[in-house]
């Protein structure tokens, strides 16, 4: 089947089930015991096997593969016989047939006991009486389909979840790169991306609010984990929780703190101790969890998981969120000016003043970002005048165009990383009057705040000289 028949989604999603259910059947000790699990419908077996190579991410998807493949082998047992041909009369029969089926409880239930048991004699004495000998095959491959999914769920339950980050939505708006895309929750937080003015791609800095659901009623702790390898070692965010407590009498709130465990266990908190604010004292619903201090980590890329566990020591694993962290400023930009005269000769500036036809000023300029964002670079003076400059490129001396820049979406991009020069005629721009002016730089990178988007971290250089005509 080609893509445009087959949706490139349908097939990411076969190729990632294949290739986990070969990175299984690689491990045969791994494979059988979640083979046996999987047969004796033990969920605590089958997920500890499926860890054990790094697929508990993929539990449904091998779970599926498991049941079709034992629907497969139990239909042929319970439905030797061949079916008849499929054409519009017969599916228009069977149409009629499973409605009916469907319409009585105690029937179906009747049926999905029988698959479970895998009793053979039952089953054919079972669709005999309904009368639905010429659809054994089919009735049996679809309600075969239907024990699957409720084995999937007992044998998969949901994981624990990290729901969102420095107001982002997680995993849907932080991508395979561990940048952070608005719009936030709430908007006014982090706007909705728009690259052509450097907004958007968002590394994480400051310290962001982690939020989640535990998908486990019984909890009765949790604990967030940080690493900077997703096999590696990783290490509890243990911080003080501050919250509030609401309160039926003034003075209406209460602040309280929830603090980690410390000892041979660190970094778990109490479910029971979740303040109001943060959610309430239960494991129902999303969750304040923490929030995270980036700033004691060194800038990368990091990967977060959240763990939960009942008061019975069963414990559940979030999958691993992938974030990007930034709470470094650029480097202060450095720009250097020159005048080119007539004869070619390049002369320094420094809070020189340059006559019309002396020459063009030579501006070079540095400053870059591994998060870039965007840049300007203006003539400031004559009492708030700020003239955005216009330029050659130089040595090629192409067509002038604006020094300002973003990154446009082109997360490769980093501004300026090498010295590069232009050729300014300030002369040629109407907006220029004689005076002192500061030529400055500045350049903002794409990091969030904290939970906010307030343009990044800021920096700038500048040189000063004066024109006049």
């Amino acid at each position: 089947m080609t893509d445009e028949r087959m949706g490139v989604d349908d097939l990411d999603g076969l190729r990632a089930t294949a290739a986990a259910a070969e990175t299984l059947a690689r491990d045969p000790e791994a494979f059988s015991e979640a083979f046996d699990a999987f047969g004796a419908s033990d969920a605590t077996r089958f997920q500890a096997a499926l860890e054990s190579v790094q697929l508990g991410e993929r539990c449904r998807e091998i779970c599926s593969l498991f049941c079709q493949k034992r629907c497969g082998e139990l239909c042929r047992r319970f439905c030797p016989e061949r079916e008849e041909p499929v054409d519009a009369e017969e599916v228009r029969s069977f149409a009629i047939a499973l409605a009916d089926v469907a319409g009585e409880t105690s029937t179906i239930r009747q049926l999905l006991a029988i698959i479970e048991a895998e009793d053979v004699e039952a089953w054919r004495d079972e669709i005999e009486r309904l009368g639905l000998t010429r659809f054994c095959g089919q009735l049996c491959r679809l309600l075969c389909g239907v024990r699957c999914r409720r084995k999937c769920c007992e044998l998969c339950p949901p994981a624990p979840l990290i729901t969102n980050l420095a107001s982002i939505p997680t995993p849907s708006q932080i991508d395979a790169h561990g940048f952070g895309h608005g719009p936030g929750i709430p908007p006014a937080n982090v706007e909705e991306d728009h690259p052509a003015a450097g907004v958007g791609d968002h590394p994480f800095g400051g310290t962001p609010t982690i939020r989640g659901i535990f998908n486990m009623p019984s909890a009765t702790q949790y604990k967030l984990e940080v690493s900077d390898d997703p096999h590696g070692v990783f290490t509890p965010i243990a911080v003080p929780v501050v919250g509030v407590n609401y309160i039926s009498v003034p003075p209406w709130d209460v602040i309280v703190t929830r603090l980690p465990s410390g000892g041979a266990e660190p970094g778990w908190y109490n479910v029971s101790e979740i303040s109001d604010f943060d959610g309430g004292p239960n494991a129902l619903g999303e969750k304040r969890l923490l929030d995270w201090p980036t700033v004691s980590l060194p800038d990368g890329v990091y990967y977060l998981r959240l763990t939960v566990r009942d008061g019975g020591g069963t414990e559940r694993v979030s999958a691993l969120q992938m974030v990007r962290t930034d709470n470094t400023a650029p480097s202060t930009p450095v720009i250097t000016l020159q005048l080119l005269t007539p004869g070619g000769e390049l002369q320094p500036l420094k809070c020189s003043t340059v006559k019309q036809g002396s020459g063009k000023i030579l501006i070079t300029v540095q400053a870059f970002d591994p998060n870039f964002s965007s840049l300007t670079v203006n003539a400031e003076g004559n009492s708030s005048l700020s003239v955005p400059v216009v330029a050659q490129p130089y040595p090629a001396l192409t067509a002038a165009v604006p020094l300002a820049k973003t990154y446009n979406g082109d997360i490769t991009d980093e501004g300026y990383p090498t010295p590069t020069s232009f050729l300014w005629d300030p002369w040629s721009d109407p907006r220029i009057v004689p005076c002192c002016y500061i030529v400055r730089i500045d350049i903002n990178d794409r990091a969030l705040s904290s939970n906010v988007w307030n343009g990044g971290h800021p920096n700038a250089g500048w040189e000063a000289l004066g024109i006049s005509f």
